[in-house]
């Protein structure tokens, strides 16, 4: 039965999506014949975490779309890392292109504009509808971080020419439906199926995933539209989730690697939840682990096997992590100091990088004995990242003891010493440890981290070194709406950056 109604939801939000601007919605046959119980929820919830999974985390696009990668080569992210789109990306490019995440906005509203025709109890009721808020939301918030300012669009109906929506609006509405969730989710322990058995997925939407959420966006709002205020409310969102027994820290970064990163760990907020499965199986190639690493972790490899995509120095490796205490060095590398000795013949001078340690492989078939997949789960939100950001939103408004406390939590999982640094670099220090933590992890992480935290002409690369303020303020951060979405839509504006920097039509 699910897979069924995925299928019609699926064409439904093509039809809605492909020209979601322009294009009539046939959503009324589902709205007479599907929208009647528990079952039927469960099936429309099943599908929009599978469209979540898809078009966020198992989509080139996604993954290509990162400017702020820390690798030495970058390959077929040079052009983008430089912020010199429209030499990688044309016009129609996937990267610049939002169908694929308003496929899925589509999908959660027409959970929302249909979830009160069907016979459900309280709890029921309240889990879908806190499922579908949720994940617009997170999805919204991903792309005004992208694109800046975009359609905003509630209803499945809501259809025609559309104008951009000044993305802070876009934020509010977040904001409002994300608190509406809180109340309705229980804590994800608490989280249970229409049958009553516990969810232990971490793509299941709870009150600790809305508090995480806009933990980020306010954080986010507060930099980005100079509302400093909005830093105290962060800080309450992080709170929450840290006093919120559902989720811990693993104890070690092997554990990390062993079991956080494959997925649904206690550290895990939020998750995309793969499984080696027909239709849920990830290929390998769409990792990010998939660009970086081969030998040891992928078989029929080995040392000197030509390494393609994005490689990292031993040189940056050892700027990254300078403490030779530090765990991470050789479990997100493999041997990092003893293949540092190794013959450059061999090395070219690159770390050997082994963050995703768990594979699976072919069993049969022509492939048999190659990678499949990873064991791994689209890692978007974790305990870490909720008690970093904590950190850092302390350190800005001024409470560095309660910065170092975080900070230092972090540090010392890893087997590093506290930092003994001044309050001046307090900052900085917070950030690189960001970056060490979630080396290779997460949805464009590091890009967005420098955008919040204006370092973008400090850590990043090409022409975002060269930005002026008036650049910034055109939106040069953001990247250029495609083309796609001027067709029949007069209302549609380009950014100003971007129009006049390859984008203009």
């Amino acid at each position: 039965m699910k897979r069924i109604y995925i299928f019609i939801l699926m064409a439904l939000s093509l039809s809605s999506c492909d020209d979601f601007l322009t294009v009539e919605s046939d959503t009324g046959v589902t709205s007479l014949n599907y929208w009647k119980n528990a079952s039927d929820l469960d099936a429309a919830n099943y599908g929009l975490y599978a469209t979540f999974r898809y078009n966020i985390a198992n989509n080139s696009s996604v993954v290509y779309r990162d400017r702020g990668l820390p690798f030495d080569v970058l390959g077929i992210w040079t052009n983008p890392s430089n912020n010199d789109l429209s030499r990688g990306w044309t016009q129609t490019h996937g990267c610049i292109n939002w169908n694929n995440e308003y496929k899925i906005v589509n999908e959660a509203n027409l959970i929302l504009d249909n979830i009160d025709r069907a016979d459900l109890t309280g709890e029921q009721y309240n889990f879908f509808r806190g499922q579908a808020l949720g994940l617009r939301a997170y999805v919204y918030f991903y792309m005004l971080q992208n694109w800046g300012d975009l359609p905003l669009i509630v209803h499945a109906e809501d259809v025609g020419m559309k104008a951009r929506t000044p993305w802070q609006e876009v934020a509010e509405r977040c904001i409002v439906d994300l608190r509406e969730a809180i109340s309705l989710l229980p804590v994800a322990d608490e989280l249970k199926d229409i049958e009553g058995n516990p969810i232990t997925s971490k793509q299941a939407v709870s009150s600790g995933t809305c508090h995480a959420i806009l933990a980020h966006l306010f954080a986010w709002k507060a930099a980005l539209n100079k509302e400093p205020d909005l830093l105290k409310l962060a800080i309450l969102e992080c709170d929450s989730v840290i006093a919120d027994q559902s989720y811990a820290l693993a104890n070690t970064i092997h554990e990390v690697c062993a079991s956080v990163i494959p997925g649904n760990s206690r550290e895990g907020i939020l998750e995309c939840d793969f499984k080696d499965t027909q239709y849920d199986v990830k290929g390998w190639g769409a990792y990010m682990a998939g660009f970086c690493q081969w030998w040891p972790i992928v078989p029929l490899t080995t040392p000197s096997t030509a390494r393609r995509g994005l490689l990292i120095s031993n040189s940056t490796v050892y700027k990254m992590f300078p403490d030779p205490d530090d765990q991470r060095r050789n479990e997100y590398f493999y041997k990092l100091d003893s293949m540092a000795k190794v013959s450059t013949v061999t090395t070219k001078g690159n770390a050997y990088v082994q963050k995703y340690q768990q594979i699976i492989i072919h069993e049969s078939g022509s492939q048999k004995g190659q990678i499949k997949s990873y064991k791994a789960n689209e890692i978007i939100i974790r305990l870490a990242d909720i008690i970093l950001l904590r950190a850092e939103c302390k350190a800005r408004t001024g409470d560095y003891a309660g910065a170092r406390i975080d900070l230092n939590r972090i540090r010392n999982r890893a087997g590093v010493k506290d930092y003994a640094g001044t309050d001046a670099d307090l900052q900085d220090e917070i950030q690189d440890e960001r970056e060490r933590e979630f080396f290779c992890e997460g949805i464009s992480m590091r890009y967005f981290d420098c955008v919040r935290n204006g370092t973008y002409r400090e850590r990043l690369r090409g022409k975002f070194k060269t930005l002026t303020e008036q650049d910034v303020k055109d939106g040069a951060l953001f990247i250029p709406v495609g083309k796609m979405a001027f067709f029949n839509n007069t209302l549609m504006l380009q950014t100003p950056y971007w129009k006049a920097n390859g984008y203009a039509y």
